[in-house]
């Protein structure tokens, strides 16, 4: 497996977009991540949507690392990090809660709007259906069952969707999106940030689009629909470069933002740290964990919890953080494998990453211990991406997840407080 350095890997290109405005006395230009309907283009949406999608990743991506102990986020000034999301229970009214909830439906909001408007080609609309499904997912990731909202004109009234009623939703939203990609020509007439480097074409963002159906289909144990998503993205899940995929961009242009998990792992004080299992439960060797782990020789303490072990994955502030690769795509296949009885399968492509990450390969894998090396695979394969607590979830495994102190349980996340009729 290549290592997972990814500040070479893309242009640094401000995800907001250069708009040129008439009139040099007129100093009210539109916000471009905030767009209204008087002022908004396509161009405009799309945008926004996407400076959108990285406002509130900083604490989205902490609630789900701390829940799925694939990392604690030590920050003395605000000691709900190691709180709420260690032992619960979650303050719906707290930020929490709803940063990730309302960041998410900014999104799902610029989408909607897309699709309801008269300018907007196949292209624009297959790229708002699976840009809101993506969303959905993210929500869904947190609430788990207890669902989320499927209304998006802002009536707290209306019932809240089950989880079921969610990923149908997702379900529709992609297969919908893939058709209007399906009949977007061989361009879209709209430009894309560098995050969407090699899926910036109709045809190619519809890999994009397969890969998180993919995905939505193996979480519901639905092996038809995923090898059928798959199958429609093989060349992209099959690249050598299990890196390449689709990001988010970052950079240090007016009005773009930093990778809010990069730290200097040797500073003297760290607020993101690994799990210590992360170390003592992987293979002796493997490269998916020196490559991208320092072992300090000091330990960091807060609030009970303790850990030598600091993130490298980044390099800087501005490195891409990935929304989909394709080693994931290959380690869904193996898990679609799985799923029909398909073992030896499912080994030969665990293997294929494994040699790649210097460690021994898997033999006789069967019924008894697929789930569980699957679920190994995907953790250091995929590290802090946010796939293990959704992983666990879906194996029913959550009570495998180390639990540090006395009382710390693996919480859900409510419907924020500011959703609900009171």
């Amino acid at each position: 497996m290549k290592t997972i350095k990814r500040n070479t890997i893309m242009k640094l290109l401000p995800v907001v977009l250069v708009l040129f405005w008439t009139g040099c006395e007129d100093l009210d230009f539109p916000d471009p991540n905030n767009p209204t309907d008087d002022t908004a283009t396509i161009q405009s949406l799309i945008t926004g949507a996407e400076a959108q999608l990285r406002s509130g990743f900083g604490v989205y991506i902490r609630d789900l690392l701390s829940i799925g102990r694939e990392a604690y986020y030590l920050e003395p000034a605000d000691p709900r990090y190691t709180g709420e999301l260690l032992r619960g229970p979650i303050d719906p009214g707290g930020f929490l809660c709803y940063t990730p909830w309302a960041a998410n439906y900014k999104v799902i909001s610029n989408c909607q709007t897309i699709l309801s408007s008269a300018d907007a080609d196949a292209g624009a609309k297959g790229f708002a259906q699976t840009l809101n499904a993506y969303c959905l997912m993210r929500v869904l990731y947190l609430t788990d069952t207890n669902g989320a909202r499927l209304n998006y004109d802002g009536d707290i009234t209306a019932a809240v969707a089950t989880k079921a009623e969610v990923l149908a939703e997702i379900e529709s939203l992609l297969d919908a999106g893939l058709s209007n990609l399906s009949s977007a020509g061989s361009a879209f007439s709209f430009t894309l940030s560098s995050g969407f480097d090699g899926f910036n074409t109709p045809s190619t963002f519809s890999h994009f689009n397969r890969g998180l159906r993919a995905r939505a289909a193996v979480h519901q144990d639905d092996w038809s629909a995923a090898q059928s998503a798959l199958d429609a993205c093989a060349d992209w899940m099959n690249s050598a470069d299990g890196d390449v995929g689709v990001y988010h961009a970052f950079s240090s242009g007016a009005n773009d933002g930093d990778n809010q998990m990069f730290e200097d792992p040797n500073a003297t004080t760290l607020k993101l740290m690994v799990h210590p299992t992360f170390l003592t439960d992987a293979d002796e060797g493997d490269a998916r964990v020196t490559n991208n782990v320092l072992v300090r020789s000091d330990t960091i303490t807060y609030d009970g919890l303790q850990s030598y072990l600091a993130p490298t994955l980044y390099n800087g502030s501005y490195d891409p953080v990935p929304m989909i690769r394709a080693e994931e795509l290959q380690l869904l296949q193996a898990e679609v494998h799985i799923g029909t009885g398909n073992y030896s399968g499912a080994e030969t492509i665990m293997n294929t990453i494994r040699t790649a990450a210097g460690v021994a390969e898997y033999s006789g894998t069967d019924a008894t211990n697929a789930v569980d090396r699957i679920l190994h695979e995907k953790r250091y394969s995929l590290f802090l991406e946010g796939h293990r607590l959704g992983d666990m979830r879906h194996y029913g495994k959550t009570a495998s997840l180390p639990l540090d102190r006395d009382g710390d349980a693996v919480v859900t996340f409510p419907i924020p407080e500011m959703e609900t009729p009171g």
